[in-house]
């Protein structure tokens, strides 16, 4: 059996049909916003970090 695709290349095969299973994300949810925002205030240490004590 032989292939169009070179040796080392990763290849899937899928129907040639556009969009089907794709789904585009326009604006990310408030939620995922706010967490977003909590762990990068922590990240750069701008909110006060909580002690496990």
């Amino acid at each position: 059996m032989t292939s169009p695709t070179p040796r080392g290349v990763l290849s899937l095969d899928t129907p040639d049909i556009p969009g089907i299973g794709i789904a585009a994300v326009t604006q990310p949810s408030d939620d995922l916003l706010a967490r977003a925002q909590v762990g990068f205030e922590r990240f750069t240490g701008g909110a006060e970090a909580q002690s496990d004590e």
